[in-house]
């Protein structure tokens, strides 16, 4: 297969799994009778949200959140490093601070 064609192998296959995904959400959701998801702010989250979350449920929202604040930055270019430390700064100021805004504490961080 040429480069062309693995290229658009794959977009298909991502774009394949998502909509499979998507649909057994629903699917999920609607046989355990549970409520629509609600939209959320992700500029409102505060620490409190994220810190009494279990770990795995912090560790994704964490990386949804940095993946959102670097966008705001207007930057696509990201360290596993970088990524670590704004994280592991900001829950440690999160602890601190249960009011604050992940958000902008991220923002701060990703500046260090």
């Amino acid at each position: 297969m040429t480069y062309f064609t693995n290229k658009l192998f794959a977009k298909s296959a991502i774009l394949g799994l998502v909509s499979t995904a998507l649909m057994s959400t629903s699917a999920v959701a609607q046989d355990e009778g549970l409520a629509p998801a609600t939209p959320v702010d992700l500029k409102e989250v505060s620490c409190w949200d994220v810190v009494t979350l279990n770990e795995d449920d912090r560790a994704s929202v964490m990386t949804l959140l940095y993946g959102y604040s670097i966008a705001q930055k207007g930057s696509s270019v990201i360290s596993p490093e970088a990524v670590q430390v704004a994280i592991v700064l900001t829950m440690t100021e999160c602890v601190e601070k249960p009011d604050t805004k992940v958000h902008d504490l991220l923002l701060e961080k990703m500046d260090r």
